[in-house]
């Protein structure tokens, strides 16, 4: 199966104005997805997930993030710390993406903070689904 990604108007313009250290974690990640795809999540180091998981249905942001197929992976930056009850690692900073094709394709739409200080999940603007 042939996996394919793709930026979202706004990273388009942002990634080159990341640092290379960021630049690479991302790229990391698009090559694992273009050979593994969202199949066997083993493949990546960090913790890829639903945006939506864990949050209450009638939590405001629960239609947002599962209307438009918002997920997130754990970047490694600026480290990846081994959760003490699951296999598998997470991170302060995480890559947004949108499931497109719902297999196939994915949109990168950002990359952000886990959480904003107030302990508030960090979600795209509705901008970076462009």
């Amino acid at each position: 199966m042939s996996y394919s990604w793709e930026f979202g108007k706004q990273f388009a313009v942002q990634f080159g104005r990341y640092p290379e250290d960021q630049q690479d974690k991302i790229l990391d990640f698009t090559d694992i997805y273009e050979e593994f795809g969202l199949q066997d999540f083993s493949k990546y180091q960090g913790k890829i997930a639903p945006s939506w998981r864990g949050i209450d249905k009638t939590h405001p942001i629960y239609d947002f993030t599962y209307s438009n197929n918002l997920w997130h992976y754990h970047i490694g930056m600026p480290d990846y710390v081994k959760s003490k009850y699951n296999n598998y690692s997470t991170s302060d900073m995480i890559l947004h993406f949108q499931r497109k094709d719902h297999i196939k394709h994915i949109r990168l739409l950002d990359i952000t903070w886990h959480y904003k200080a107030n302990g508030e999940f960090w979600l795209p603007t509705i901008e970076c689904l462009e």
